[in-house]
């Protein structure tokens, strides 16, 4: 039974996994995969705020045809399933209207100078005169004769509009949309993302954008990518083995071992991880790859038919890269952490399978030529150590970091170009950010403090005052005698000319003052101002003009994927390097142990291929995230073929197993040089260039 452990093992996987398979969920949202747990919180309260469930439409021109067409696409988009609001011109809502109206007098600024008769006799004069003597008609607000209040002078909203329609710049009539779905709603998003280009895509010269168009073309991009890439690489491996592996029992079971142990890895990291990414998963796959040292290794030694049970330099090997990777996969970013565990769970579960399930399958034995002798390496391992240093040397002084995340996802270039030019076109240059407090009351109060910094900002304090500024308000207002100034207008009216009891009905509107708790923010929703709860927390958003201004505010914090992800890049950078000086010591220690005398020896196949690697990229290119963990990933992997260099007793079976493992890392790793996705790209580049440096080494470096 023990010659069909293989195949069990596999299929109680496969059974596992369909038992399990509503537990799974990927995601293809890469850009989360970098933020933060507080960032994610807080854009996740941002997309409730409706911060990611806008849409524009941009209808180009200004003609009437345009015009036409506006009112035909809002028609239309009304009766889209998803959509909540479809807004065109600057006329409020009835609602919004109503409530302007109870509380004119708090909003609308007050000129509380004491009126005489004299003074209101000037004023009712001017207007009266006006009548006949203006060209044009001249209304008369019977409500406040003498202008005491002014809601111009008030908060104001700065939109950009021609006529009744709302502009973007120069380049047309825009359309704003709320939906009342979320980016992370892929079904829902998905149909309405064609709902909605079912109508735009039968007009010319109409353009649209929302924040989970991304989503959609991105997700589907990048599963289209991931899929290639796997395909290929399943494929080129296949060939890699199918040539390296000449015994085809053997080259069997070996697919059946790596398949297992992705299968295994897979089901345990989706289940742990709510959110584990496809990009993970295909690096995961890539790594898995590796394993194949220990099948190698021991085929060339023919250890299947010795007796012991566990050959050492396997073991070390197998320790060292599962400590490096274990030690990442607590870096609080999600990336390398699902990464890095996946890795764990993948050369665990493929260590256990060569060591203890191959044993069993009466593996042929590999036949060594008698006449193969390792060829003769001239360079000394010390040059190389040199060479290194001076590559290392190199790279610190020409090294130029980049911070821009957002930049390892798939550059969408259509949606690119699109957002480029909304931005161009968009005068008032107003930057989201959330606001967050204790209660509402003290929501407004915080509001109206970044008012005060930054006057042009759009939030609920655009439209709702503070209590304490509504009640003192209340208070001047009660201390003004407009039943004195009511009489006195009417009597001044009189007598210049006007209508009896034409003024009668004159600052009534200040008798019923409302009172100053206004607790319906939905009315807001249009102008995307409104407020949750999360945990007896208020949170709200505002659009501001420049976030920097306000950084002083703790209660402020930026949701701009841009802002958000430059600010976590630097902390990011810090935790890699940490937990990097954590890895390169524990890994150093654990060489030292394995190799003892022979440690610099080893040393140089963890130090030059990433020193030259290094080098390499530094003078071509900018040095990003994933750069950095791939240089990691080397470290793991050149770590392996040191400690088996070191501690071989037949280096012409030793190279042979390395060079196949090279290969079969070219193959697992080279085809990301050909993703679309920076992220996979970047992977790729570092992999091969310095799978390349082991196979100098290999060829050159003298023989202990």
């Amino acid at each position: 039974m023990k010659k069909y452990s293989n195949y069990f093992i596999l299929f109680a996987l496969l059974c596992i996994g369909v038992m399990f398979k509503d537990s799974i969920h990927i995601s293809t949202n890469l850009l989360s995969l970098f933020a933060s747990k507080d960032a994610r919180e807080k854009l996740v309260i941002a997309d409730k705020l409706g911060y990611s469930k806008e849409l524009l439409v941009i209808v180009k021109g200004f003609d009437t045809s345009s015009k036409n067409k506006l009112r035909e696409i809002v028609q239309k988009l009304q009766k889209v399933d998803g959509i909540v609001f479809v807004g065109s011109s600057l006329v409020p809502s009835m609602e919004v209207q109503n409530y302007y109206k109870v509380y004119y007098p708090i909003l609308a600024t007050f000129n509380d100078k004491n009126q005489t008769s004299k003074t209101i006799k000037e004023s009712l004069e001017k207007l009266y005169d006006a009548q006949f003597t203006n060209v044009f008609y001249t209304a008369i607000d019977q409500n406040d004769p003498l202008s005491l209040f002014n809601l111009q002078n008030a908060n104001s909203i700065d939109v950009s509009h021609k006529g009744e329609f709302i502009r973007l710049g120069d380049y047309g009539y825009l359309i704003r949309v709320s939906t009342s779905v979320s980016a992370s709603q892929m079904d829902k998003v998905n149909v309405l993302y064609k709902d909605v280009h079912s109508i735009l895509d039968t007009y010319e010269d109409v353009i649209s954008f929302a924040p989970f168009y991304y989503t959609v073309e991105n997700s589907a991009k990048i599963k289209e990518d991931v899929g290639l890439i796997i395909f290929l690489s399943t494929f080129i491996l296949l060939i890699v083995y199918s040539l390296l592996i000449r015994n085809i029992k053997l080259l069997f079971h070996t697919l059946i071992a790596l398949l297992s142990s992705i299968l295994f890895a897979s089901l345990i990291t989706t289940m742990l991880f709510s959110n584990f990414n496809i990009l993970s998963l295909a690096f995961g796959m890539s790594i898995s790859a590796v394993s194949i040292d220990y099948l190698l290794h021991y085929y060339y030694h023919n250890f299947y038919q010795e007796e012991k049970k566990i050959d050492k330099s396997v073991l070390y090997g197998y320790i060292t890269t599962v400590v490096a990777f274990g030690i990442f996969s607590f870096i609080p970013i999600p990336l390398i952490s699902q990464i890095s565990f996946f890795a764990v769970m993948s050369l665990s579960f493929a260590y256990l399978i060569f060591t203890f399930v191959f044993p069993s399958l009466s593996i042929d034995r590999y036949e060594e030529k008698k006449d193969t002798k390792p060829p003769k390496r001239v360079i000394p391992e010390y040059i190389f150590f040199l060479l290194s240093m001076i590559f290392f040397m190199y790279s610190s002084i020409n090294i130029v970091l980049n911070s821009n995340i957002k930049e390892l996802d798939y550059q969408n270039k259509k949606l690119l170009k699109v957002e480029k030019l909304i931005t161009a076109q968009n005068k008032t240059k107003l930057t989201p950010v959330l606001v967050q407090s204790s209660s509402k009351e003290t929501l407004i109060n915080k509001l109206h403090d970044i008012h005060k910094k930054l006057p042009s900002t759009l939030s609920l304090a655009s439209f709702i005052p503070t209590k304490e500024a509504c009640l003192d308000k209340k208070r001047l207002l009660a201390q003004y005698d407009f039943y004195k100034l009511n009489a006195l207008i009417n009597k001044e009216a009189n007598s210049i000319g006007f209508k009896n009891g034409y003024f009668t009905g004159s600052y009534n509107f200040t008798k019923d003052i409302p009172r100053c708790d206004i607790d319906n923010f939905d009315m807001f929703k249009p102008y995307n101002v409104s407020v949750i709860e999360v945990n007896n927390t208020y949170y709200t958003m505002a659009l501001v003009s420049d976030v920097n201004s306000i950084k002083e505010f703790s209660f402020v914090s930026s949701i701009s994927a841009k802002d958000m992800f430059s600010q976590l890049a630097n902390q990011m950078y810090k935790d890699i390097l940490f937990y990097s000086c954590i890895v390169v010591l524990v890994i150093g220690i654990l060489l030292f142990l394995s190799v003892k005398r022979n440690f610099f020896y080893a040393l140089n196949y963890i130090l030059f291929p990433i020193s030259i690697t290094l080098a390499v990229l530094v003078s071509f290119t900018e040095i990003n995230f994933m750069h950095i963990f791939s240089l990691i990933i080397l470290l793991a992997i050149g770590i392996d073929y040191g400690i088996y260099m070191s501690n071989t007793n037949k280096p012409t079976n030793t190279i042979l197993a390395i060079k196949y493992s090279v290969l079969s890392t070219f193959a697992a790793f080279g085809v990301l040089v050909f993703s679309s996705i920076v992220a996979l790209n970047s992977i790729g580049i570092v992999i091969s260039i310095g799978a390349s440096a082991i196979l100098i080494l290999i060829k050159l470096m003298r023989l202990n």
